[in-house]
Formats: C-alpha cells, structure tokens, sequence
C-alpha cells in the first residue's frame, strides 16, 4: 500500500508538471526551464524509491509525455527545441545513473548487513562452544560411568528377564545422551574442513551404500543420478558425508512407505549441485523458516542439531545450501559447492 501511494504520487508530479507547460504560452521560457528542471525531483525519487527499473519508468514516461509538446510547441524554434531535446536524453541519463548508485547503495547495506549478523553469529557460536564443552566433560565421565555399570549389571540378567529389557532401555537413552552431546558439539565447535581433493560421486555412492539398509526396512528407496563428468572440488570427505547422512536421515523420518529419495549431482559453469530430493510430507512455510535454528526440531525425539550442522558444514565449505517444500508433495535440498572455491581459500 505504501508503494502505491509512491507510484501514484510520482505519476501525478510527471502529469502536472507536464500540463503546466501544455498551458504555458511558449513566450514564457523562463516558466518552461523551470518545469523541465522539476521533473528531475519525481525521477530521482523514483531511483531512491524503487530502483533503476522505477528510475528508468519514469524518465522514459516523463520522455514520451514532454515529447509531443518539443515538437507541437516549440517546432519553429530550433534552439528551445534542441535543448528541451537534449534534456529529454539528460532525463534517462539521470534516471539510470542514480538508479544503479541507489541499487549499488542497497546491495552494500545488505552486504554489510549480513557481515554484521555473519560476526554476532560467529560471537554466538564462540560462547556456545566454550560452553558446549564444559557441558559435555561434565556430562560424558558420569555417562561413561553409567554405561559402564548398566554392562556389567547386565550381565547378571538372562535376556528374556524383564530387568534385562529394562537396562537395554537404559543403556539406549545413554546412547541417545551421547549423541545428542556429539551433535551439539559439532554443531557448536565445528572442526575446520580438512581440503583435499573430493569425488561427490563416490562419496553419495558411498553414503548410499550405508544407508540403503535403513531405507529398505522402511520400504523407502535410495536413487541416484549422478553427472558422469562431474568435476572434483576441494571439500573434506568426513564431514560431507556426515552432511549427506544427515539430509537422508531427515528425509527417511518424511518420507512414507513405498516413497523415495532421489540424490542427484549436476555441474552448472563453475558450481556443482547436489539435490536431495524426496516425496515426503513436506513442510509449511512456517517450519521451512525455522529449520537451520539451533534445538527446533517437529520430531518428537529430535535434537534439532542435525540441519544446523549440515548449514555449518556447507558454510565452511563456501558452499550454500537452499530448500524448497510443499505440504503433501516433498522437499529438496540443494548443495551449491564452488569448483575453485577451495583452492583459492587454501592460498590464502
């Protein structure tokens, strides 16, 4: 709504400057230079109100409006005529120079935006960590104690004794407890990718072959279409394949029986994708927004750490990860890595 009011305002500014000089006797040059001068207040505030497109819009229609009028008016005047003309060129020239420096402006405040929020992140992250890691000490030795002593109580039990199955439950939660502690862990201190020369290919065929067990017990299936000439970049295998294990496990807890899981590879110019795409639930617009943040999960057992480290990981690779869902028809997650990106960051 406030846009409209903008346009319409910048509209009847081009109209009455333009029947003010219809109606001004042409003996009145003076009026006339005046009202060309104006129009350059409704142009330049189109550039600061809505870009280049909306700086050259209304140049351009300020153009076919003032036009008529140079050559109706004052087409017996040759001087008035040629500098009404060569101020219709300023106009555009004007619209389009303060368009790109408004646009230029915005891109370097949402730049500096964005590595301002990169930095308090990063302030986060540093405090979290320290954190994180005096909360695990203290948390895995008595864990460790307790896995321990729930083994050898254990032992004391046949299998099919109720205490058995309840010390199985234990020692479980005790499992769980650890990984949750490994998640946050990662998720907090991420270990810096150690570079070297990567085969994606291999490595989905790789994470496929591990998890195709756990998709066939769900009735799900594990597809692949991989780019045979897909270049190698520069990644760290151990924690792409966590990444990857990580975007299939999500996707196994959506997707139904009988569903599927299609994993994908493409070379585009000087990025490679990868795809995780599969026909699972899908999620609101809602949930799609909170799905990086640190402990949101909508499983009912979740963490909510896995997607946050996969975000961390690909970020430490230069690399950006996007996602596209819809309710009822599926997600997919796409990997952008740079071919060159990890040589130019190793020279540095």
């Amino acid at each position: 709504m406030h846009k409209k009011k903008e346009m319409i305002l910048v509209g009847l500014s081009i109209i009455v400057l333009s029947v003010l000089h219809y109606i001004t006797p042409v003996d009145k040059p003076l009026l006339h230079d005046l009202y060309r001068r104006l129009y350059y207040v409704p142009i330049i505030f189109s550039a600061f109100t809505f870009g280049l497109k909306g700086a050259m819009i209304s140049s351009l229609a300020t153009s076919l409006v003032f036009l008529p009028h140079v050559f109706h008016r004052w087409g017996h005047i040759p001087s008035q005529r040629y500098d009404a003309l060569f101020e219709i060129i300023l106009y555009n020239i004007v619209a389009w120079v303060s368009g790109t420096l408004v646009e230029a402006e915005r891109k370097r405040k949402e730049e500096l935006k964005k590595t301002q929020e990169e930095l308090i992140q990063a302030n986060k992250f540093k405090v979290i960590g320290e954190l994180a890691a005096g909360i695990a000490h203290e948390i895995r030795n008595p864990l460790g104690s307790i896995q321990g002593s729930l083994e050898i109580l254990r032992k004391d039990y046949k299998p099919e004794d109720s205490k058995f199955e309840f010390i199985n439950i234990l020692l479980k939660e005790v499992t769980r407890l650890n990984k949750v502690i490994t998640d946050f862990l990662n998720y907090a201190r991420p270990a810096l990718p150690n570079l070297i020369e990567t085969d994606l290919n291999q490595l989905i065929g790789e994470t496929v072959l591990i998890l195709s067990p756990q998709a066939a017990k769900k009735g799900v299936e594990l597809k692949t279409e991989l780019d045979e000439n897909l270049p190698r970049i520069k990644a760290d295998p151990s924690q792409l394949k966590q990444a990857f294990i990580n975007l299939i496990l999500n996707s196994l807890e959506a997707v139904e029986d009988k569903g599927e899981i299609v994993i994908s590879t493409l070379q585009d110019k000087n990025k490679v994708t990868v795809k995780f795409q599969d026909t699972g639930k899908g999620m609101s617009e809602e949930t799609k927004g909170k799905i990086f943040t640190p402990f949101f999960s909508t499983k009912e057992n979740g963490a909510g750490l896995g997607l946050g480290i996969v975000e961390r990981i690909i970020q430490n690779h230069k690399g950006e990860i996007k996602v596209e869902s819809y309710l009822g028809k599926g997600t997919t997650f796409t990997l952008i890595f740079p071919v060159k990106g990890g040589e130019k960051d190793e020279k540095k």
